[in-house]
């Protein structure tokens, strides 16, 4: 096995191990450390990436690690050397939030904000399991990902595709416009 495979196979590794863990995706896993999704899936069919963009993943694995998940057997993990310090102060440099859960309180605020300009909210608005599931799953994973487990948890009761990405859209306009107090970023320092 060249060094380019065993690089993408531990990376692989990592990324289905932190996944798993947090019940999420590989294009939310790589939503979060390179700021797009399918990194993950091309690498799956036989993509490679080059040294520098696979030494900035493994960097933000090692800084964004969960500590109740121990990091796998056989995967070394990295050291701060010289050669990855470059990666780990781009990734420091980024401002890429992980969401929190929302909180009650969060989602009672976000019930009375003027996110429809019609004042009329869609049917799924008043079913509140799914309205947390929606705005715990903004910028987690995509709008098509999001249609689907929420149709397979919730039946008909979860909405389409379409109207959970004006949601989003509707979400992103009210951080945008300081009606919600975006998130502070959590990090490991180092």
């Amino acid at each position: 096995m060249g060094a380019a495979s065993q690089t993408t196979a531990t990376l692989m590794r990592l990324a289905a191990a932190l996944a798993s863990h947090e019940a999420t995706t590989l294009d939310a896993i790589s939503g979060r450390a390179l700021g797009k999704g399918g990194f993950f899936d091309k690498l799956t069919h036989g993509a490679d990436c080059r040294t520098a963009t696979a030494e900035r993943v493994l960097a933000w694995f090692d800084l964004n690690w969960p500590a109740d998940l121990p990091w796998p057997a056989g995967v070394g993990r990295p050291e701060r050397s010289a050669a990855l310090e470059g990666a780990y102060r781009a990734l420091a440099r980024r401002s890429a939030p992980e969401l929190p859960a929302p909180d009650e309180a969060f989602l009672a605020r976000l019930a009375h904000l003027p996110i429809w300009p019609s004042m009329r909210r869609p049917s799924w608005w008043d079913d509140m399991e799914v309205r947390e599931f929606l705005t715990r799953q903004h910028r987690q994973m995509s709008t098509l990902k999001a249609a689907k487990i929420g149709a397979r948890r919730f039946g008909d009761r979860c909405p389409k595709k379409s109207a959970i990405h004006e949601y989003w859209q509707r979400l992103d306009g009210l951080y945008a416009e300081g009606g919600i107090a975006r998130p502070t970023a959590k990090r490991r320092v180092a």
